[in-house]
This record gives structure tokens, sequence and C-alpha cells, in this order.
């Protein structure tokens, strides 16, 4: 995120002092990223989702309404990945208010999966978004997949209204810089 910041701040001022009046909210969020940003998030899992307009976290998570059942390309940093098999991994807001990136599965299995060790490191992802009730059983098993404690599964009592966006294909920050 630290990285971003550089790089989007100008982008964010232009949008802010913006005064056509034709301009929404999300349009404002919306930004195209920076070539040499995009150059730097090198490994493509499933379809490459481009270099186009994204939403930043932050907005899906306030405004999830705006983005439910469409096509959406969301750039953030990811928190936590499926440690059983690469098949999810979740975008944290600086609130802590996280949603998760799920693959999809056809007759074979999932139709690509993520690195195990990106936590922690930017990512572009596109996908259709929807808004779910995610039961008790559903819940200790993404727990277990992240590999919480006995303890922490346990806890878990109730479903929870949760952001899903089934990603169609991802774009992930280099372990190292393309540039060493």
């Amino acid at each position: 995120m630290k990285r971003l910041l550089p790089l989007l701040l100008p982008a964010l001022l232009l949008a802010a002092c913006a005064q056509d009046g034709a301009t929404t909210a999300a349009d404002e969020e919306t930004l195209a990223l920076d070539d040499e940003l995009v150059a730097d998030l090198g490994t493509v899992v499933g379809e490459d989702p481009g270099d186009g307009p994204v939403v930043f976290v932050d907005e899906v998570v306030m405004h999830p309404e705006q983005y439910e059942n469409m096509p959406v390309r969301v750039a953030g940093t990811v928190s936590e990945v499926c440690q059983m098999a690469g098949c999810w991994f979740t975008f944290q807001n600086e609130a802590g208010v996280a949603f998760r990136v799920s693959v999809p599965r056809d007759e074979e299995g999932y139709v690509f999966t993520f690195p195990k060790d990106v936590a922690g490191r930017s990512a572009v992802v596109e996908g259709t978004l929807t808004v779910e009730e995610t039961d008790v059983a559903t819940l200790r098993h993404l727990a277990q997949d992240r590999g919480a404690s006995a303890e922490e599964v346990a806890a878990i009592t109730a479903p929870e209204r949760t952001l899903v966006l089934s990603a169609t294909g991802a774009r992930l920050e280099s372990a190292t810089p393309q540039n060493a």
C-alpha cells in the first residue's frame, strides 16, 4: 500500500478537485492505474485483468450495492490467503473490514489458484461481486483454511453477511522487484 500512495495521491487530488457535475462519487473513486504500477504487478493468475480503471477496496466495502452482480476491477493489498489450496484471499480496508476474493470451480476443480505467499502484496483482481449470507459451516471451513486455531474456529457461531468477489483473474505484485 505504501508503494501505491505516491502514485495515486495526484490522481486522488485531481478527482477531488474535478468540477464536472456529470461525475458521480463512484466515478471519482474509480481511477486508472499508473503504467509503472501495473508493470510491477507481474504475476498473472487466471485471465489478465488488464490495466484499465479500478475501484479500491475502501470503495467496494463502503458501497457494495454499486458493484453487486456486475464485473468490477478491484485494487488493494492482500490480507490473508487460503493456505490449503490457494482458492481464495481477502482484501481488507484500513478499518479492518474484509471481503473474500474466490476462485471459481469447473468440472475439473479450481479454474486457477492464488500463490499461498501473496499476503501483504498489491493485487488487481477482476470478477463479479456478490453479497452473500455465509453459513457457520462455511465460515468455520474458511477459518481452518487460513490456519485459525481450534478455539477460533469454535468461536464462530453465527452466519455473516459476506462480500465475495468471484475472480476471473488477477495481477499480483511479484515477490521480488522486477527492476532489482
